[in-house]
């Protein structure tokens, strides 16, 4: 393997590790990630933990000693990703009575994971969102395929019977070239003779410009990858990557904005309705992408170099999608800042979900914007229209959250937001 050699000298190896279940996955409320490894002297550890931030530092936290009884966790931290685990409203994990019937129904069968196993490499854990799967949690995945053809892949799991990743996974793990074989999912607590685990190759949330980013050796890794695949006819000349039909987290008035787009002769794609593959596909043929900030940007990590312009319409004020990341990939990158105004609601425990809340654009600078950026919609767009389609996608979003119901002081927050001078100016 042509890198083998460069990522054994990165390679850490310990013997004798307990391997956890994923126990805990509840931003903001609860810890990003606990479960997996538990590493010796867990609090000194840096490059075996999942890092965040310019200068490396862990946000994990150490696993919770197993026990036999199930529960060893906190049931109510992990159906923030896995929001199908407890779909029984009548066995609530908030209920203690009914944890003896959730250990009945819920824990692993014996035979779903050996006790012991002889070696492994670290991946990390799988979770129910594709762009924290590639860009938060999925960073060792392609170099640790390339280590060797035969030593077990590892990835935590809910401790949950017969519990499968999502399809995406797969595709993801089939777009690198690694035999699904070689994945091993941890349900229950495991112990390896010898762990190995290899740094993340890029990290989230890094404000110096150079640090966090893919190295110049993973880009050639990636370009490797990628290229077994074939090579793609460059037959698209502009690609923009829509969120308009997602639930949350677009703009308002993005349908308008894809009809706009198309209206210009751009292609527009919504990555939900294509797998993995198409998408890496349509990608790799571009000249020049756009996208709706959000999930759809991280699959460009699954790619090496791409001879592309890339904008980014930004969803959240003053907001930067993953610049060290994008910027050494691309020919160039551009972010399009039109917000005018993010409108979001509550957890249930009370902290602002930005990632959910609806996205109101300067219709002016959207278009200045994309024109500055080679995207006139100018000769297309009807201002009448566009507004229709807004104030629409606004009400729809509104009667979203009344029905979720997250959270008894969003109402009123929310008609705050919308009590707005500017907001009221930009909408009426």
């Amino acid at each position: 393997m042509k890198f083998a050699a460069f990522l054994r000298d990165h390679l850490r190896s310990y013997r004798n590790i307990l391997v956890h279940p994923t126990q805990e996955m509840r931003p903001p409320d609860g810890a990003a990630f606990r479960g997996g490894p538990e590493w010796p002297r867990f609090s000194l550890q840096i490059y075996a933990r999942h890092c965040w931030h310019s200068i490396a530092r862990p946000i994990d936290a150490r696993p919770l000693a197993a026990r036999q009884e199930w529960p060893y966790f906190d049931p109510r931290y992990l159906p923030l990703f896995w929001p199908q685990i407890y779909a029984d409203r009548q066995l609530s994990p908030e209920d203690p009575a009914a944890l003896p019937l959730l250990a009945a129904s819920h824990t692993p069968l014996p035979d779903e994971t050996p006790d012991v196993i002889d070696a492994g490499i670290w991946c990390g854990p799988i979770v129910l969102h594709f762009g924290e799967t590639v860009a938060n949690h999925g960073m060792r995945i392609a170099p640790s395929s390339l280590i060797d053809p035969t030593t077990p892949l590892m990835f935590s799991m809910p401790p949950i019977r017969q519990l499968e990743p999502p399809s995406y996974f797969w595709k993801i793990l089939e777009h690198l070239s690694i035999d699904k074989r070689r994945v091993l999912l941890i349900r229950k607590p495991t112990r390896f003779r010898l762990l190995h685990v290899l740094p993340q190759a890029e990290r989230l949330y890094c404000k110096l410009f150079w640090a966090g980013g893919p190295s110049r050796r993973h880009l050639r890794m990636m370009d490797a990858i990628v290229a077994a695949q074939g090579p793609v006819e460059r037959d698209l000349d502009r690609v923009f990557v829509s969120r308009a039909r997602l639930a949350e987290g677009h703009f308002a008035g993005e349908s308008y904005l894809d009809e706009a787009m198309t209206a210009a002769g751009v292609t527009v794609l919504h990555p939900e309705t294509v797998d993995v593959h198409s998408q890496m596909r349509t990608y790799r043929r571009a000249r020049c992408l756009i996208f709706s900030e959000g999930s759809a940007v991280h699959a460009l990590q699954l790619l090496g170099h791409l001879d592309a312009d890339l904008i980014v319409l930004a969803r959240r004020p003053q907001y930067r999608l993953s610049p060290n990341s994008l910027r050494p990939r691309v020919r160039s990158l551009r972010y399009v800042q039109a917000v005018h105004r993010l409108i979001h609601g509550l957890s249930p425990s009370g902290r602002p979900i930005l990632r959910a809340g609806i996205t109101i654009l300067d219709e002016q600078r959207l278009l200045t914007g994309l024109k500055s950026a080679g995207i006139d919609l100018t000769p297309v767009w009807d201002s009448r229209a566009y507004a229709a389609h807004r104030d629409s996608d606004i009400a729809a979003w509104l009667a979203q959250r009344r029905a979720a119901g997250s959270h008894p002081a969003e109402q009123a927050m929310l008609a705050e937001q919308l009590r707005s001078p500017l907001l009221l100016a930009q909408t009426g």
